[in-house]
């Protein structure tokens, strides 16, 4: 999984990897700061693996922002060269409005891995990713507004492991306790002195 910076740098420095000036063959182009250091996995650092995209790495999962207040999930399949976006509440944002926020990822993605690429491998990038948006019926939806974080999360988590997204366990009844074992999860993880680890006992495996 990538982090939020992965998606939000990219996004911010879209208009300078526009406005760069390409040399005659295409290459040139300015990427954002650190992009191949998430390329070869150095980044993020809190989960790193030193693999390489596209030769060890298939599949990435990163947040992505929409409308500075508004947290979607992206699955982004290296050899489909497709992103998958699930949205916690399809209402809200407008089609057009996520293909904006998707396309410097679709776009900066496949050239970086161009440029990267072994011989006959870079012709395999010349194009701009595809994406989709999963309908409403396929992803269970947040009816009460300020949880899309967590569910954010949860779509990444279920969808990693290879579990589906069943609405009787992520919905608005469980998100409040989801978002709790994830802050005592992350306490935990980063070894935060002083902070009590829950069990969560009660919670089923999409938890």
């Amino acid at each position: 999984m990538s982090n939020v910076e992965f998606t939000q740098i990219w996004t911010e420095n879209y208009s300078e990897f526009l406005d760069s000036p390409a040399i005659p063959d295409g290459s040139g182009n300015l990427l954002p700061h650190g992009a191949l250091d998430y390329y070869t996995c150095e980044e993020p650092a809190y989960c790193r693996s030193d693999k390489t995209w596209m030769l060890e790495i298939d599949d990435i999962y990163a947040p992505l922002f929409v409308k500075n207040d508004h947290w979607v999930a992206c699955w982004i399949s290296l050899p489909r060269r497709h992103m998958v976006i699930w949205d916690s509440d399809v209402a809200y944002a407008k089609d057009e409005k996520i293909a904006k926020t998707v396309k410097p990822i679709a776009h900066m993605l496949p050239y970086m891995l161009h440029m990267l690429s072994p011989g006959k491998d870079m012709e395999l990038y010349m194009v701009d990713y595809t994406h989709e948006c999963v309908s409403e019926s396929g992803v269970p939806q947040n009816k009460l507004s300020g949880d899309c974080g967590v569910y954010c999360l949860k779509y990444i988590e279920c969808h990693a492991l290879g579990m589906t997204f069943p609405s009787h366990y992520l919905c608005d009844k469980n998100i409040k306790t989801f978002r709790s074992q994830m802050a005592t999860e992350i306490s935990d993880e980063n070894s935060i002195n002083d902070t009590e680890k829950c069990l969560y006992k009660h919670l089923s495996v999409y938890d």
